[in-house]
């Protein structure tokens, strides 16, 4: 596994927007590696911001006109729905040639808000590290949640390489592997290995939740099968509900193929068929011990 090696800085200052799981986290980890002299953050939520100080996720909290003064480079970790009109309102308070970069879960409507609202002289790369928790919130933050997690990165229009590679290096600096990728095709993937997982499991609970209105000691009955398959939909519900939203046609083509497995199912089951159950459990154990 990866570690985040002791690094001389090479930014001044940073700002952290949005001080959660991720926000927190990352900050952590800015902070262990050593990159970045001053680290500030904004939330707002001031107990976030009181918190994140005193675990050392930022050296400072403050407004966005303090936060963002002078910082070349600025990470928002907050909910892909809110990105647009965060990046509008934050533009006349960056500083010239900061690079901006995001957390979010989905890439393309990113992507494309960074190419709309942000002047050519600041350079936007969208971000997504393949690591969080179902816990939320900067109690839960860690300078370790990225240790050996892809870390997919779409660049917006007109980036150069110089702010790439600054990136790159801000990546493997928390223990990550960086990863470029085109915000289309990170999109269409996420639907099946992210965001379709989160949505079964969510529906697995619920479900749960109608037979627990019938039979009320079912919830006791829950044991660690059921509690590991459905560990995720504890997720924050805002966020998930804008990455949904954002990524809706992949995640919808993603469902129409989650449909069409359950239908081939239900077909073998509905005509006693031994084998087609076997093949259809046996093909998926198969794939999934071939899984790294």
């Amino acid at each position: 596994m990866a570690e985040p090696s002791k690094k001389k800085s090479i930014l001044t200052k940073c700002c952290i927007i949005g001080l959660g799981l991720m926000g927190g986290s990352m900050g952590m980890a800015l902070g262990k590696c050593g990159l970045v002299q001053e680290s500030w953050g904004f939330d707002l939520n001031p107990r976030a911001m009181k918190e994140a100080k005193a675990r050392g996720a930022v050296d400072e909290t403050g407004p966005l006109s303090s936060a963002l003064e002078r910082a070349e480079l600025v990470i928002i970790a907050a909910p892909v729905g809110v990105i647009p009109s965060l990046l509008e309102n934050i533009v006349p308070l960056l500083d010239s040639n900061a690079l901006v970069t995001d957390m979010g879960s989905s890439k393309l409507f990113v992507t494309e808000a960074m190419c709309s609202k942000l002047p050519p002289w600041i350079h936007g790369i969208g971000g997504h590290p393949m690591a969080g928790s179902e816990l939320s919130g900067i109690g839960s933050a860690s300078a370790e949640l990225f240790q050996d997690a892809a870390y997919y990165l779409t660049p917006a229009r007109g980036v150069t390489q110089k702010s790439l590679e600054l990136m790159e290096v801000v990546v493997r600096s928390i223990g990550a592997r960086p990863q470029l990728i085109d915000p289309w095709e990170h999109d269409m993937l996420m639907a099946p290995l992210s965001h379709l997982p989160q949505l079964v499991s969510v529906t697995l609970v619920n479900v749960m939740a109608r037979y627990s209105q019938k039979k009320n000691e079912i919830s006791s009955m829950v044991g660690r099968g059921f509690k590991d398959t459905t560990r995720i939909a504890a997720g924050d519900p805002l966020i998930w509900r804008d990455i949904f939203l954002s990524n809706k046609g992949n995640v919808q083509e993603s469902l129409k193929t989650f449909f069409q497995e359950m239908e081939v199912f239900i077909d073998c089951l509905e005509r006693g068929d031994e084998e087609g159950i076997y093949n259809f459990l046996e093909g998926a154990a198969s794939f999934r011990r071939s899984l790294i």
